[in-house]
């Protein structure tokens, strides 16, 4: 059989008015999904059952016992980083609004001053506060969690319920979503070189008053022309551009003419974005017990390091975890391995053979197990270098905050003069969403909103 393995959005993050459920569920996307399979834990999405082997780089596994110390007194602090922005707690100086290095501080300090742990102990949970905020920032998708906020952490909003997986592949929700609109208006493989807005074409073309124009006369004067790659200059009244933010801090000076507007800049460049990738192994046999549904790596030279940064050649330090995916009876033998920030962009440099081996190596050390196999087979994102995304979903950057979101979203021309057409650019995707950027659910929400705005609009034009 054919089983689908997600190399972007692999999860729908909660139930509960959650657009994207309701469109898979309504679908009957999710008819496979058992129990066994939803799950909620922190660590691996795959399977609820099962346990998490946090292994050191001297092949030993951390005890049950002292995981579950360390769980709860990360999860605590974990907690506290949320009374910033849900509170309104003052940040002090020491933390410099950052999640990681508040994280790291608070957690340090109550693991040194635990009276009933031995010296032995202590440097085994110092080692693993660096491999949970390597977790942390895979899902943040920041280089480090020391990018990451701390006063605007809280904002991010968690749907309720379980989360699923879409065994027939997320892909299905686009399809989905395209169902209703008419194939000829959907043009793929036609990338767009830049947006004039403004009636800055028009204004061009009475300059030039070249009248055998190509362009049909009713659409000479249209506020916005979406220009191609293939030179096809296409007339519209609204765009709705939905780059990611990568996207846009790449190309926004070259994207749009006339230029964007200084505060609309200035919220691209402050607002975070980087790069989360996968990397599935596919494995002959398994080397790990059944009971086994992820490997966490935990290097104990790391117990006193501060921010994260490795040099190239040591890039799989990098690596945080590797899940189980499960049920193996669809998936096979197969791990998936995560890695973030500036390393997965040299991981994505590096050829399949190199990854391979050295993901191989690292498990080899990390098992204690020298015979482990090379995989059959590897399968990794690219998120980073697509030149059509530029990283994976976007975070709110120390020194950014949801006003910046908000400006983002904000349609152009900002001007409210009765002389400009009104909501010719707006903006939607993950980035432009307060409370669920960085999500499938957000990014639906965000595509719905303008088109509200839009319909709203018009509706009271027909008033």
């Amino acid at each position: 059989g054919h089983a689908t393995f997600e190399l972007g959005a692999t999860w729908i993050h909660g139930s509960h008015g959650n657009p994207v459920y309701h469109l898979a569920e309504d679908n009957g996307l999710l008819e496979e999904t058992t129990d066994g399979e939803r799950s909620v834990g922190r660590i691996s999405l795959y399977s609820k059952n099962g346990v998490a082997y946090h292994l050191t780089n001297n092949g030993q596994r951390i005890p049950k016992d002292v995981v579950e110390e360390f769980s709860d007194l990360y999860n605590e602090v974990y907690n506290l980083t949320q009374e910033f922005f849900q509170r309104g707690k003052p940040v002090n100086a020491e933390s410099q609004n950052s999640v990681g290095v508040f994280t790291r501080d608070v957690v340090r300090k109550r693991v040194k001053a635990d009276p009933d742990d031995t010296e032995a102990v202590k440097r085994l949970k110092l080692a693993m506060i660096q491999q949970y905020l390597k977790v942390e920032s895979c899902e943040s998708s920041s280089h480090s969690m020391d990018e990451v906020s701390l006063s605007e952490f809280g904002e991010w909003t968690e749907i309720p319920g379980a989360h699923h997986i879409i065994p027939c592949g997320f892909i299905k929700i686009v399809e989905i979503l395209a169902r209703s609109i008419p194939e000829s208006v959907i043009q793929l493989r036609k990338p767009v070189k830049c947006i004039h807005w403004n009636q800055s074409v028009s204004k061009e073309i009475e300059r030039v008053a070249d009248h055998n124009s190509d362009l049909p006369e009713e659409d000479k004067g249209s506020d916005v022309f979406v220009e191609c790659e293939d030179c096809e200059f296409i007339p519209a009244d609204h765009v709705i551009v939905t780059v990611s933010l990568g996207v846009l801090k790449k190309r926004h000076e070259s994207l749009f003419h006339p230029r964007l507007p200084e505060e609309k800049v200035m919220a691209i460049e402050k607002l975070g974005i980087n790069t989360t990738d996968k990397i599935f192994l596919e494995f002959e046999e398994p080397f790990w017990s059944s009971e086994c549904n992820s490997i966490q790596f935990v290097w104990e030279d790391e117990a006193e390091s501060e921010s994260l940064t490795y040099p190239e050649e040591l890039w799989y330090k990098k690596i945080c975890s590797f899940d189980v995916l499960y049920p193996p009876e669809r998936y096979g033998h197969v791990l998936s391995g995560w890695i973030c920030g500036e390393e997965a962009l040299i991981m994505e440099k590096c050829d399949d053979e190199t990854v391979a081996e050295t993901c191989t190596e690292m498990l080899r050390k990390f098992t204690g197990n020298p015979n482990i196999p090379k995989p059959r087979r590897i399968l990794r994102s690219s998120w980073g270098s697509n030149p059509n995304f530029r990283g994976s979903y976007s975070y709110t950057q120390v020194g950014s905050s949801g006003a910046d979101v908000e400006k983002l979203a904000k349609p152009l021309p900002y001007a409210e003069s009765s002389k400009t057409a009104p909501m010719q650019v707006m903006f939607s995707g993950e980035a432009t969403h307060r409370k669920y950027y960085s999500t499938t659910h957000g990014a639906v929400l965000s595509g719905q909103r303008e088109a509200a705005h839009l319909i709203e609009m018009y509706q009271d034009l027909l008033q």
